[in-house]
């Protein structure tokens, strides 16, 4: 039964479609086309930590578990806000490489050659995507990639880009707390102390950076989640829901249908 419902209802779409305009026919087949390759492509998360679930143990946990996601799909506006946000870390990331063709004084460093020759055993190089790095930390479990580490005025400084919409752009002061950990994880991993973002505006691609420096206390803190983590791991009982995490975390959470279940 519930099948011939199915059924009665992409007939009844395709009938609605078949009265459209053909500009407007297409416009809806494009739309669709992008959500399904975006759902063709989508691989399933590896069981290692990720600097952006660094905001919520059970997050972490079901990650390193293996846990199923939700199901849910991206609509075609949200793939196209991720892919927008791509190509300007591409731009920026280039023009950054081209500084020191005009004298400033900025390199964009080789992060693998970098690796090597600080000597930093713990990381793996996994691949590199045009001047993006992915990098797993064997200690520590976790699976990033690094948009670039750069010598400045002749001092070592991890990069990181952002982007973001004109409301969020117009009130930026600051780096958003929400990645403290993700650049707090790259410094551990990289033995590096400084960092500068990168905001850029999606809508004007004006920009906003700002240096951060985690503090011991930053470092200490994720260090100590990701072993308190790995202890639930081991148990293999899921953590209790933190009563920090905030609304915004959850909202965009993966595990939402989990983690209600298990209360």
């Amino acid at each position: 039964m519930a099948n011939k419902s199915f059924r009665n209802i992409a007939r009844m779409i395709d009938m609605a479609k078949d009265e459209l305009p053909i500009e407007q026919a297409f416009l809806g087949d494009l739309k669709r086309s992008i959500e399904k390759e975006d759902e063709a492509t989508r691989r399933k998360p590896s069981q290692y930590y990720k600097p952006s679930s660094m905001n919520c143990i059970r997050n972490m946990y079901y990650q390193r578990m293996g846990k199923e996601p939700d199901k849910g799909s991206s609509s075609y506006i949200g793939i196209g806000i991720c892919n927008a946000g791509t190509d300007i870390h591409v731009r920026v990331q280039k023009a950054i490489a081209h500084m020191k063709n005009y004298g400033f004084d900025c390199h964009y460093l080789d992060v693998a050659k970098f690796i090597k020759k600080r000597g930093l055993e713990d990381i793996e190089v996994i691949s590199k995507n045009g001047m993006e790095t992915k990098l797993f930390n064997k200690r520590l479990n976790l699976s990033f990639l690094c948009d670039g580490i750069i010598k400045y005025q002749g001092k070592y400084y991890i990069f990181e880009a952002k982007s973001e919409s004109s409301f969020k752009f117009q009130t930026r002061t600051a780096p958003a707390e929400e990645h403290y950990r993700q650049v707090t994880s790259y410094s551990i991993s990289l033995g590096l102390d400084d960092v500068i973002f990168v905001y850029v505006n999606r809508d004007t691609l004006d920009m906003k950076a700002y240096l951060f420096t985690p503090t011991d206390d930053m470092k200490n803190d994720l260090v100590g989640l990701i072993d308190n983590c790995e202890g639930y791991v081991s148990r293999m009982v899921t953590p209790p829901k933190p009563k920090d995490v905030t609304k915004k975390c959850c909202e965009y959470c993966n595990y939402k249908t989990l983690c209600r279940r298990e209360r």
